[in-house]
């Protein structure tokens, strides 16, 4: 018994291309707020990792869905809220739960947050790039990856406890730098 493939035709195939550029143009805007979004509402970061990876393949199935007046970045949270939930009931394996409860105020107080999240983003960027390159090195290497900070130490052969306080020191920095960026923003304005 042999099958055939039905024949696309270009229209079919222009359309398709045309959905997956307009899908692309919308989740490479949002998708690192988008991935902020669920890490706070996960408690660890391979979790958050792994609901990512979940989400965007569910957004682009239910791409469809999406009404293009609309705000994509709402609709993918509402999208990514109901895969977190979705993650937490049957992801028993962990101690540490959050509540429904909590889950809800979470994802209410992060949406409201979204909105601020670019002009951070690129307020720490430029701070970023103030920093030493060494400076620069150890937050990659402490945030940017899986090693964890106990790891980077037996690496580099320091204590744990003075990767803990350099990286403090760097996170100080970043923030004094951070506010006043937005704070001289906020006065051109």
């Amino acid at each position: 018994m042999s099958y055939e493939i039905p024949e696309r035709s270009p229209l079919d195939e222009a359309a398709q291309d045309q959905r997956y550029a307009d899908f692309l143009a919308y989740f490479s805007a949002d998708c690192d707020r988008l991935h902020a979004y669920i890490y706070s509402l996960l408690p660890h970061h391979a979790d958050a990792d792994d609901v990512f990876q979940r989400c965007s393949l569910l957004l682009w199935k239910k791409f469809d869905t999406f009404d293009q007046q609309r705000d994509f970045l709402s609709w993918a949270c509402g999208v990514a809220f109901y895969e977190v939930k979705n993650f937490l009931r049957t992801a028993q394996r962990d101690r540490l739960q959050f509540s429904e409860t909590l889950l809800d105020l979470l994802a209410e107080q992060r949406s409201d947050d979204l909105s601020q999240v670019p002009d951070h983003l690129a307020a720490l960027r430029l701070c970023v790039k103030k920093l030493t390159e060494h400076q620069q090195q150890l937050v990659w290497k402490a945030y940017g990856g899986a090693t964890t900070v106990a790891d980077l130490a037996a690496a580099t052969g320091r204590s744990a406890q003075t990767l803990y306080n350099q990286l403090a020191t760097i996170r100080r920095k970043l923030a004094q730098c951070v506010q006043m960026r937005l704070t001289a923003a906020g006065e051109d304005a």
